[in-house]
Formats: C-alpha cells, sequence, structure tokens
C-alpha cells in the first residue's frame, strides 16, 4: 500500500476492439506520465520504476494463485504467455 501511495498507478490493458484501441490511444496522449501496459513482459524488461515494478508482480502473483484452481490444468505464469485481446 506504502508503494501505491507514492506513485501514478498504471492501467493494464486485458483486452480490446478498434474503439478501445483510440480511447486507450487518446488516454495515453492526454496522460503521457500514466503507464499503459498492453505487454507485462515488455514493460517488466523496460520499467525501471521499483514501484511500479512491484505493484505489477504483485498483479502476476494473483494471476499465479487465481490459475491454480483451473480444472484442467493450472498455468503459471498466464500473464507472460498470453497477449491482449485484440476483437
Amino acid at each position: 500500500m506504502n508503494s501505491a501511495k507514492k506513485i501514478t498507478p498504471y492501467i493494464r490493458v486485458l483486452g480490446f476492439n478498434k474503439h478501445g484501441k483510440k480511447i486507450v490511444s487518446a488516454i495515453a496522449k492526454q496522460n503521457p506520465k500514466t503507464h499503459i501496459i498492453i505487454s507485462v513482459n515488455k514493460f517488466m524488461e523496460n520499467n525501471t520504476d521499483h514501484h511500479l515494478r512491484n505493484m505489477l508482480s504483485k498483479d502476476i502473483l494473483a494471476t499465479n494463485i487465481y490459475t491454480l484452481a483451473y480444472q484442467n490444468e493450472p498455468v503459471a505464469n498466464l500473464d507472460y504467455t498470453h497477449k491482449v485481446i485484440e476483437i
């Protein structure tokens, strides 16, 4: 919580259509300091902000815990292996 209070939070895009793509682009132009994450891998490789990386690590951990409940087979690191859904 303390880390979250120190930074501008990021926006994590999970999927979009053509209209949504325009909205994400408009948000990025109007808010240049807001980080918009479309690729978790690229963000983790290129971003040096410790607080943002820590927050995203918590998101990734939450996804990993969630996938443990999958009936057929748990999927580890789903955030790295599945791309944004584009309709």
